[in-house]
């Protein structure tokens, strides 16, 4: 093994390492040069980080043969948007151009519609945290929302999870944009590299990314370098000669990250490169890297997830041999023949399709015959293979199709089908709740780098009052630590039948009038009557909050629920001041409860004379409670 020598270097500058000028002849392909972030001098880790990136990509070319025939097995069409990907690799023995039953296309796209139509909701919990931090987690849940709204993170992890579906993996770039705001891109994993030992547990120390950028954007990404831009070598999707022609001007870019060892190693760096040199390094500090990773099947060695395409794949090309078979039996032998003796005196111009046409003929008349062509086995074994696939995959054919078993109509019926459905993506469901929280916290952790470098940042949230702009909370709090849960943005049913029968639900508890309940039946819109049902107390609430968050004072007014404010103040009163809430926000909240008992006082009536009971008079009689509905028990019958 090739040994090296570490040169101590005072603080603040990086470590070199002096090579021997051979490598070890046993271990030719562990060449010590492939440590880019050890590199002596910008020039050289660039150089070294492309010839880094050379060796993995031209090491692990069978992942790009891979990537192209998932792809091709979901969308028909080989992937073409990475460099290398050559359409000479592909194996075009392999009978999956085109299939007329493409299950793999119908159980991702069913997949993704299904798990996707929740949108998860990272929040912030504190653990017994006093109301600075609990104020400061409701912040963080303001801010995150606003985030993903401006940053489209719905939309891009409906697009990684359907990749990591078709091809294994799924990734979603963190990065600071030109607006200097923080910006997430989908990135395909035919554009990441990782070197196989290093990933073999799924923690790799380095990783490396290779992209087409257009020469003039990179003239504005880096403005010092623009002498090295504009002798870089053009670049293209693959090596055909149909690539080339193009009106594009792209570059190769190569961007390496290398996470430090320790807390004070000082040997994690970022560096971005082009065929003709550096063109950006900074330290790296942070323990991860700037993506999110959504693994369909995770494998139990290496990096790389397995795709739901792969898993089908067996199951698909036997599908297009037996629709391959029968295509060409259709057309060879499944065509009307006319047999004619020969010898027989029959035109064949009469052999036509006119509507009455006459036939003339002596001798043996003409028959026509339509032989038997694919026997009944072949169209049963393709069925067999079409229900195991949507068996294998876990996604029903009832689903895919947009159908519900028979006899399946009550509300609660579907409610429970629907949940049976989940189950089986329980673990798929948890991975992409887990997406959205990496990705939660990369985007604070990127906001809170750019706040601590310009002073603030801000985004725009938009709440039930309207939008609302939201700074990035003091960086200084940030430190403390925070349990991330998800959520279901709405539990309700999503089925007409399955809202119906919650409102009926509704009615029968009591939570709801009957007269509301009507009017839900006729267009359940059931956030709408949620909002007004909890309007009363959320007035009560956000004014309260007032007083704690920024102790901003807005008195009771006799449109408010005194006895509810009641209640809530002293509730707030009792958590908050054990908080260590301040003096000034405590002595707030005594005059709200205050000024709630004197428009209690001045709302009750004077007592008018003679109201009082009489000595000796008999009790008045308790009305009787009036009859109940058979369907509402709780409702009076109209």
């Amino acid at each position: 093994m090739a040994k090296t020598k570490v040169t101590p270097k005072p603080k603040g500058e990086r470590e070199t390492v002096t090579y021997k000028t051979q490598p070890d002849s046993k271990k030719k392909g562990a060449n010590q040069s492939y440590k880019w972030w050890l590199g002596k001098s910008k020039e050289e880790r660039a150089q070294q980080l492309i010839a880094t990136a050379a060796f993995l990509k031209e090491q692990q070319s069978f992942r790009y043969r891979q990537a192209t025939i998932y792809g091709r097995l979901y969308g028909n069409m080989p992937l073409y948007n990475y460099a290398g990907s050559s359409r000479s690799q592909v194996n075009s023995t392999l009978p999956i151009d085109r299939p007329t039953m493409n299950i793999v296309q119908s159980c991702v796209d069913t997949l993704v519609s299904r798990i996707c139509q929740s949108k998860p909701r990272p929040v912030f919990l504190t653990d017994n945290g006093d109301y600075k931090e609990r104020n400061l987690a409701k912040n963080l849940n303001n801010f995150i929302m606003g985030e993903f709204y401006q940053t489209k993170a719905y939309q891009l992890g409906e697009l990684a999870l359907r990749d990591g579906s078709v091809l294994g993996t799924g990734c979603i770039k963190i990065y600071e944009d030109h607006k200097k705001r923080v910006a997430l891109e989908r990135v395909m994993l035919t554009e990441l590299l990782v070197d196989h030992n290093d990933a073999l547990y799924g923690d790799p120390r380095s990783l490396i990314q290779f992209k087409l950028v257009d020469r003039s954007v990179l003239y504005e990404i880096f403005p010092d370098s623009k002498s090295k831009v504009a002798s870089a070598e053009q670049a293209f999707p693959d090596s055909g000669g149909e690539s080339e022609r193009t009106t594009s001007d792209q570059v190769m870019i190569v961007e390496g990250w290398h996470l430090p060892s320790g807390e004070d190693s000082g040997d994690g760096l970022h560096v971005i490169a082009c065929s003709s040199g550096e063109l950006g390094e900074e330290e790296w500090t942070k323990d991860y890297f700037p993506f999110e990773f959504m693994h369909y099947s995770p494998r139990i060695l290496g990096f790389w997830g397995q795709g739901l395409a792969e898993q089908l794949m067996g199951t698909q090309v036997e599908i297009n041999k037996i629709l391959s078979t029968i295509s060409v039996s259709i057309n060879l032998v499944g065509v009307p023949r006319v047999f004619v003796e020969d010898g027989s005196k029959v035109v064949s111009a009469h052999l036509n399709n006119s509507i009455g046409s006459i036939v003339k003929y002596q001798g043996t008349k003409p028959s026509y015959e339509v032989a038997p062509c694919v026997p009944q086995e072949l169209y049963a074994q393709l069925e067999r293979l079409i229900n195991f696939g949507y068996q294998q995959s876990g996604v029903s054919a009832l689903a895919a199709t947009s159908q519900k078993p028979a006899g399946l109509n009550s509300g609660e019926a579907i409610r429970n089908y629907d949940d049976l459905q989940s189950d089986r993506f329980a673990s798929l469901n948890k991975r992409y709740d887990h997406f959205y929280v990496g990705l939660t916290y990369k985007i604070i952790d990127k906001a809170r780098d750019i706040a601590e470098r310009d002073g603030e940042y801000q985004t725009v949230y938009p709440n039930k009052n309207g939008i609302k702009e939201i700074n990035l909370p003091e960086s200084k709090l940030l430190d403390n630590p925070f349990v991330i849960q998800c959520f279901e943005a709405s539990s309700l049913p999503r089925d007409p039948a399955g809202r119906i029968a919650t409102v009926t639900e509704w009615m029968q508890a009591g939570l709801i009038s009957p007269e509301e309940g009507r009017r839900l039946m006729d267009f359940p819109d059931l956030d709408q009557e949620n909002k007004l049902a909890n309007a009363k107390e959320e007035r009560i609430l956000q004014i309260l909050d007032d007083i704690i968050e920024s102790n901003k004072y807005t008195p009771p007014d006799p449109f408010m629920n005194l006895d509810l404010a009641e209640k809530k103040v002293v509730e707030y009163y009792n958590l908050y001041t054990q908080a260590k809430l301040e003096e000034g926000k405590a002595e707030n909240l005594r005059k709200f409860f205050q000024q709630i008992q004197d428009l209690k006082k001045a709302a009750m009536p004077p007592p008018l004379p003679g109201m009082g009971m009489p000595p000796g008079a008999a009790p008045l009689a308790a009305p009787q409670a009036p009859p109940t509905s058979e369907l509402l028990p709780t409702a009076p019958q109209q």
